[in-house]
Formats: C-alpha cells, structure tokens, sequence
C-alpha cells in the first residue's frame, strides 16, 4: 500500500540540493526527534533537514501493521531497516528512513510520569501541550484484540489494579495505551509531524549521508558559521 507523501514541495533526494547555500539550523537525522525539531524550528528559521534514508510513503511494508515483519526481514543494503551489532554485541536493527524508529518499532505509544517529569524539571503545562502536539498526528487508541484482551484479563486477575481503560497516561495498574496504528492498521510515523512544519522555510534532503561537519569560528564573538559535506 502506497501513500502520497503530504509534504512534496519541500522533500527532495540530495542529489537535487544545491552546491552551495546556507541555513540557520541544519538538523542530522529525520528521526523521531529530527522531524520534531525540524517542524518546530521552521517556524521561526530557516531549516534543513538531513535523512539517511527515503520517505516512508512509498514502502508498503511500513506503511500497514501486517507488514510489520517484513520490514525488519529486508536485509538488503537499500532496506529502511538496517541490522547492526550494539557496543555490547547484541544484534539490532536501526532505521534508515524517514521517521527513524517509528517506522519500524510495534507502534507502542505512552506519556512519561507525572513525576519524571517534575524530577526533569519540566514545565508540566508545556510537556502536555507537545504530547498533544504529537498525538494529534500519530497517536491513537488501538484494536483490542483476542490475544491483547487475554493478556490484559491476566494482569487484571494477578492484582495489577486499577484496570484504567484506555489512555495514553504512564499510572499504575493496568491499561490499554496508545498505539502508532490507527483502527484500520495504517501506521503513522514521526514524518508525520513534518506536516506541522512551516514549508517556506524548510527543506529536506533524503538519501543524504554526512560524511563530515565542519565548525568555523565566526569572527570575535563565540558564534560559529557550520558547514555540512555530503
């Protein structure tokens, strides 16, 4: 299943970006922090996004729950899931596409607690309104299936109370959170939030690998003009 990318104006393959030009921001990496930061700054500067991989629009197995699998089974060199081996030599899969994780993971979708966010000296009232932000594109209340609704009765019968229903709340108890997969299977990724972003003051760049960072002191004063080669 295909989906039109919502963001075409704006969303190029690297090899159309320009020799030369300049930007306030330049953000490495279009995961599920890149997209968020990308859209929030464009709103007030003039940004360009960097993604290793492509749009997660035209690659059926990401964009439904029953291919979920195949995605992570896609071991070519091009696949939005590559394997890789951890520090600690735990074999592991990382995303090369738009949306980072979101396009890979099962989707699980949850706020943090009350109290790590007091103890991340948080401001309470903003956190709420970005988890908002978030979940008005990508989070919703899943399908309780027959396997979902034994494991739920399990904990329910083990004393994991209260049961909390469904909500998108970290509490005690048992709960049925939120998911990245809409009731009809779609999945919604983090190149969704790029909806958000402001489309004259943004671009992205797909299939960009960075293969150095330059830092050039500007001047006398402690700014830093920032130059990126692909």
């Amino acid at each position: 299943m295909f989906f039109a990318a919502p963001y075409s104006t704006f969303a190029k393959d690297a090899t159309k970006a320009q020799p030369k030009t300049s930007y306030d921001y330049i953000v490495v990496g279009g995961g599920t922090s890149g997209c968020a930061l990308a859209a929030t700054l464009s709103h007030g500067a003039k940004v360009l996004l960097l993604e290793r991989g492509d749009l997660p629009y035209g690659i059926p197995s990401i964009n439904t729950i029953n291919g979920f699998l195949d995605t992570l089974a896609n071991l070519s060199p091009t696949s939005a899931s590559q394997t890789f081996v951890s520090t600690d030599g735990v074999v592991n899969q990382r995303a090369r596409v738009l949306g980072g994780g979101s396009a890979l993971n099962a989707g699980f979708f949850t706020r943090a607690s009350a109290d790590f966010v007091n103890k991340a000296g948080w401001d309470p009232t903003l956190v709420k309104e970005s988890y908002e932000w978030v979940e008005k594109k990508v989070a919703f209340e899943p399908k309780v299936l027959a396997w979902q609704e034994a494991v739920k009765d399990g904990l329910l019968e083990a004393g994991v109370l209260p049961n909390n229903g469904f909500t998108y709340e970290h509490i005690y108890g048992t709960k049925v959170g939120g998911s990245i997969f809409d009731q009809s299977g779609k999945r919604h990724t983090a190149a969704d939030l790029l909806e958000y972003a402001d489309p004259s003051n943004i671009t992205v760049h797909l299939n960009a690998t960075v293969h150095q960072i330059l830092f050039k002191p500007n001047g006398n004063n402690s700014k830093f003009t920032t130059f990126v080669i692909m």
